[in-house]
């Protein structure tokens, strides 16, 4: 079963409800950098809501790769930089699945 999350979104999410399970929903790498850096952003309230462990969300391997990229893409502009020690940190905190 597919349905949009929020409206004004322009992705269209998979949702799979298991019975005694939260519901799963599938993100991408732009959805996670926009939850990251943007408080007040739709995605962010996912993020707090896969935190809560009121939703799962999955995202494909190379979705941390794109987000690896967008960080560290940002990160040039302002002149910061993260070690490895400080992503693999981010990965494991981060209550997102990659497959």
């Amino acid at each position: 079963m597919s349905k949009r999350l929020l409206k004004d979104w322009d992705i269209l999410l998979t949702v799979v409800e298991l019975k005694g399970q939260p519901p799963a929903y599938s993100v991408d790498a732009p959805t996670l950098f926009r939850g990251l850096m943007d408080g007040g952003s739709n995605a962010r309230i996912l993020l707090d809501l896969a935190a809560a462990n009121e939703i799962e969300l999955h995202a494909e391997a190379g979705d941390w790769n794109d987000l690896l990229w967008l960080i560290s893409t940002a990160l040039k502009e302002t002149g910061g930089a993260y070690s490895g020690g400080d992503y693999a940190s981010l990965r494991n905190n981060l209550p997102v699945v990659f497959h």
